[in-house]
This record gives C-alpha cells, sequence and structure tokens, in this order.
C-alpha cells in the first residue's frame, strides 16, 4: 500500500467519511460545506499537471449570491487539518442552495480562493439520486525554482448520500464536502 493511500485512508477515519449512494426524496433546497486543502504526502502517482486554465461554464453564480447558514457542521474537520502538516486548508465554504432548473440540475456555484489560486465550481443534479459535481484547479508553483505555475485539476462527479461527508481527492489537493436538506 502506498504512503498515499496510507495518509487517505487515516484522514478519511479521522474525518469519519462514507460514500455511499442513496437516492435523493422530495427536497429542493440543500445547504452545501466545502472545506479545500493542499496535501503534501510522498506519492507515487503520475499525473501530468492541466497545460492550459479551463473554460468554466458562462452562467456561473457567484456564491456571494447565496445565503449562508447560520451554523456550519465541518468546523471539527477543519480544525484537525489544521494541525496535520500534511494539509493545509485554502477555503471553507458553506451556503444555501435550491436544486432547480431542467433536469434537476442547480446553477453551477463559482469557487475562488481569495488569493485567487483556486478556482472553479460546484454543481448538485437531482434524479434517480443527488449528484456532485466538482470542478476545481489549483495554481501552484512548480517547485523546482523556475517560477513557474502548474495547474492542477479535479474533476469528478459523485452519487451522495445526504447528511454524509465526503473525500474528493487529487494528490496535490483534496475537497471534504457534506450536504444537507433543509
Amino acid at each position: 500500500m502506498t504512503m498515499q493511500k496510507i495518509m487517505i485512508y487515516t484522514l478519511a477515519a479521522m474525518l469519519g467519511l462514507s460514500s455511499s449512494l442513496v437516492l435523493a426524496e422530495g427536497g429542493g433546497t440543500y445547504q452545501i460545506e466545502l472545506i479545500v486543502f493542499t496535501q503534501a504526502m510522498p506519492t507515487t502517482e503520475v499525473f501530468e499537471p492541466a497545460t492550459q486554465p479551463t473554460q468554466w461554464p458562462s452562467d456561473l453564480t457567484e456564491l456571494s449570491a447565496y445565503k449562508k447558514p447560520d451554523v456550519t457542521t465541518l468546523d471539527d474537520s477543519y480544525t484537525a487539518l489544521s494541525k496535520n502538516p500534511a494539509y493545509k486548508p485554502i477555503l471553507h465554504v458553506a451556503w444555501i442552495q435550491p436544486v432547480i432548473g431542467e433536469g434537476g440540475i442547480s446553477a453551477p456555484v463559482h469557487i475562488q480562493s481569495a488569493d485567487g489560486k483556486l478556482n472553479g465550481y460546484v454543481q448538485m443534479q437531482q434524479g434517480q439520486g443527488l449528484q456532485m459535481m466538482v470542478d476545481l484547479e489549483l495554481a501552484a508553483n512548480s517547485g523546482d525554482g523556475s517560477g513557474k505555475t502548474l495547474l492542477y485539476r479535479l474533476n469528478e462527479k459523485r452519487p451522495i448520500k445526504l447528511n454524509e461527508v465526503y473525500y474528493l481527492g487529487h494528490p496535490k489537493f483534496g475537497v471534504v464536502a457534506k450536504i444537507s436538506s433543509l
């Protein structure tokens, strides 16, 4: 087992993560909460950074357009990530959003860090089940002293169960997400 897999399993156990599928019933309004973090752990996984920035959907809705929830539920996870030197949280956001539109697809929500190094969107789809689509890019220095910037992309569509915590990962960064029905 690689060191990266051990670290991911450890993180999953630490945060109590699950990734089971459930059919979404009724519903329409959700609280969506995300923590995005960098991860610095040894890996033998080979991957190519993106060569050009991704073209995002033209109908992105800014996160500020949505109501913020009164209470967030991933605060302990954020604290645990902050205390582990292998991880560095870069964004913790939560918002309330209805899933509306053709095919039960929500508007794509623009996710961006204050420094602009993290950019992308999150979108929900409700049909036979609830699915979360995450498409994020992280700009990082190459680390070879050249000053070159590399783009790392996490693009994943995942069936989700309400009130469960999920980890979506890339060798350089990850997302902890939780979706709750309101």
